[in-house]
């Protein structure tokens, strides 16, 4: 049986992987991607393989259809599945397996980690103190402030857990959650997204991007938000519309923006983003732990073995 490979986390580790795959008797596939393979790139591999263990991959309709009868299982790894069609998958009844809250620690106090790089200026600090300076800026803090979280599931449950630990409130949005309770397990609210934009110092995204919530910060929604708000996006680049962001730091709307993902990864080299000092810029790497990735390597593994009957 043929396995197609074509998340950038086991191509990373070619070697260890390729061998672990021969070992179950599988023939593993090895495309060139950058970042993931757009739906053109994955029909090339159609009618080949049994198992995929996919990235953010274009998986859409069609694509699935050419890869039939033969597609046992689509083993995505990591949690965000946005990429697959999955009423597709259903309707043809292909599985789709993930790990789903396997980076809230990882990716919660990343997100901490990446909003006080952006709020207090860390890595701008270091750099000019490795230059012989010796800074002494005024910055804001984040103690007092209302956090307002959109997306409650692990990873928003677990950055509203640590953003408690800073000394903030935390409100959060979550369409799914609210249709049956007024708040969220641990005791944050439930608001609707305006209520939410009224509210929130500091806004951060940890949803799924959908075609409903895709550009959900745009300028409308900035314009509503209080003035010198702060983002902090480690969900989907599509959420933002980046335009609007800059327009609305150039102005001081936003005081600070904290982005680990973005609309086209990697970041260009001329992209309008990298001339703010108040912007913290990271490399789609939230989740970087050594524990959560082993986890999600071994978890993804056994979700492919287990469908192909090994």
């Amino acid at each position: 049986m043929n396995v197609l490979v074509s998340n950038i986390m086991m191509i990373n580790e070619r070697d260890r992987f390729d061998a672990i795959l021969r070992d179950k008797g599988l023939t593993p596939i090895w495309p060139e991607v950058n970042q993931f393979m757009d739906a053109a790139q994955c029909l090339e591999y159609a009618g080949q393989i049994d198992g995929w263990l996919a990235g953010d991959d274009q998986i859409t309709r069609p694509v699935l259809e050419a890869f039939l009868p033969r597609l046992k299982v689509i083993s995505k790894w990591g949690t965000g599945i946005d990429s697959i069609d999955l009423d597709a998958a259903k309707d043809l009844g292909v599985p789709v397996c993930n790990s789903p809250g396997a980076f809230r620690d990882a990716v919660s106090e990343y997100a901490i980690g990446l909003l006080l790089a952006a709020t207090r200026r860390l890595a701008r600090t270091d750099r000019m103190i490795r230059q012989g300076e010796w800074p002494k800026g005024r910055f804001p803090g984040m103690t007092g402030k209302t956090m307002g979280i959109v997306g409650y599931g692990a990873i928003g449950q677990g950055v509203g857990q640590r953003a408690r630990g800073l000394g903030m409130e935390v409100v959060a949005n979550d369409p799914f959650m609210a249709k049956t309770l007024d708040q969220a397990p641990d005791g944050a609210p439930l608001v609707t997204f305006d209520a939410l934009l009224e509210q929130a110092d500091v806004i951060c995204l940890c949803c799924n991007q959908t075609e409903e919530n895709y550009h959900l910060i745009n300028a409308d929604t900035l314009a509503r938000a209080r003035d010198g708000v702060i983002l902090c996006n480690v969900a989907r680049g599509g959420l933002v519309d980046e335009a609007a962001l800059v327009a609305a730091l150039t102005s001081g709307k936003v005081a600070a923006a904290a982005l680990d993902v973005f609309e086209v990864e990697p970041l260009p080299a001329d992209h309008p983003l990298f001339g703010f000092e108040n912007v913290a810029l990271s490399s789609h790497n939230a989740n970087s732990t050594v524990q959560a990735i082993e986890y999600v390597h071994g978890n993804t593994l056994d979700n492919l073995f287990k469908h192909l009957g090994l």
